[in-house]
């Protein structure tokens, strides 16, 4: 009986063949494709340039958005390294630090601002 046991598992490893990673790929989860997903539209969409305003045009928007606590889109002159436009920067003015600007959790220079508008 043992021969035989020995037969069958020998048998079995001769013609066995590994699938490779096909029998992993259940164990992606659903929440992690997902992201992976939402990772990969977030680097394939494509913003547009709006227009240049002028640092005043800024200005005024930058104090009338501090002043009535709205939220703002600020599009920066700043470009990926694949010359791509960088996405709007949204958020509340909440005032400034040294020459920058605070815009939600982010500091800008107010000469990097290509365009700017209250939401």
């Amino acid at each position: 009986m043992k021969n035989n046991f020995n037969d069958i598992v020998n048998n079995f490893f001769k013609n066995y063949q590994d699938r490779g990673m096909k029998k992993w790929q259940g164990f992606m989860l659903s929440d992690h494709i997902a992201t992976l997903n939402r990772d990969k539209e977030e680097k394939a969409k494509v913003y547009s340039e709006k227009g240049t305003m002028s640092e005043t045009e800024v200005s005024e928007i930058l104090l009338q958005a501090y002043a009535n606590n709205k939220v703002v889109s600020v599009q920066l002159k700043e470009k990926t390294l694949d010359k791509k436009i960088q996405p709007d920067i949204v958020g509340l003015v909440k005032g400034y630090e040294d020459d920058k600007i605070i815009i939600g959790d982010n500091k800008v220079e107010l000469s990097d601002i290509n365009h700017i508008e209250i939401r």
